[in-house]
């Protein structure tokens, strides 16, 4: 791997198969019925998360958003569902955070409280990968949480592709106290079942072909499937050693702290998702 580690602008787009029928909030609620005419005289929407105030900014200030001067937004559980259109289509977006948990129960809230026809999610990430450069655009065909892990004691028998400290030692390989880490799968809930594990979260081919018809730009070098990969995590650092062996151990081409959370709690409502990332630089520092 070349040089440090570049700062990404992540861009995670979940095209879904179907509309659910919205849980609606609770008749209880005091916001249960402007929510349920938003659904109805509104929607669906078009599932906007976003992980940071400055991506809100870029968002706010770009030619493509329209706030709706009407219900400009609610709050429920603490975060803000702000509505507008998107290039003319109903949108609600929302700020999901950090960590990875945050980011979950965000959109498992806009998933469940909305009549949501595809999510958007996009913030900062990083290429771990000699493949991809500031300003590429990438569209991978899986996502892994990476941080899933068993932090084996010294002189354990571990198998690969897992993490092993001495590997790392300066200024040569060797033995050390730390041993080793095995990575391991999550499990995977759908509509229909949750007895199955795995590492790779699997992106559908079609909407991933559909991704790549996307115009962004002729300055940008776009990444379509195939062995481009995304892992997430809660894991902050400025790390070449950890970012090559995500890249070399795991396959793993660009990292960040949402788009699994994004992914799977997608999965678990409908059943295929499409994920893109577009590159922008921030420091000599990354997310993982």
């Amino acid at each position: 791997m070349a040089g440090m580690m570049k700062l990404l602008l992540a861009v995670v787009v979940g095209l879904l198969v179907m509309v659910p029928d919205t849980m609606q909030l609770s008749v209880d609620h005091p916001l249960h019925t402007v929510v349920e005419r938003l659904n109805v005289n509104a929607g669906p929407f078009l599932g906007l998360v976003i992980s940071s105030g400055r991506d809100e900014k870029i968002l706010k200030n770009s030619t493509y958003y329209e706030p709706d001067t009407s219900v400009p937004y609610i709050t429920i559980a603490g975060r803000r569902f702000n509505f507008g259109k998107l290039s003319g289509e109903p949108v609600i977006y929302v700020l999901a955070g950090e960590p990875l948990s945050n980011v979950g129960v965000t959109v498992q809230i806009l998933l469940d409280t909305f009549k949501i026809k595809g999510i958007i999610h996009y913030g900062a990430a990083a290429t771990v990968s000699n493949q991809v450069f500031i300003s590429d655009v990438v569209i991978p065909s899986q996502v892994a949480f990476t941080s899933v892990w068993n932090w084996e004691k010294y002189g354990a028998e571990v198998a690969e592709p897992a993490l092993k400290i001495g590997d790392y030692n300066l200024p040569e390989a060797g033995e050390n106290s730390l041993g080793s880490i095995e990575v391991q799968s999550t499990k995977l809930y759908t509509p229909t079942s949750s007895k199955k594990s795995t590492f790779w979260f699997n992106v559908h081919s079609e909407w991933v072909q559909l991704a790549s018809q996307i115009n962004f730009g002729e300055r940008l070098t776009v990444h379509v499937g195939g062995s481009f990969k995304m892992g997430s995590s809660d894991v902050f650092l400025s790390n070449v050693a950890y970012g090559t062996y995500l890249n070399k151990q795991l396959g793993v081409t660009a990292v960040d702290t949402g788009s699994a959370a994004v992914v799977a709690v997608s999965m678990l409502a409908f059943a295929f998702t499409f994920i893109g990332f577009a590159s922008r630089r921030r420091q000599n520092q990354y997310n993982i």
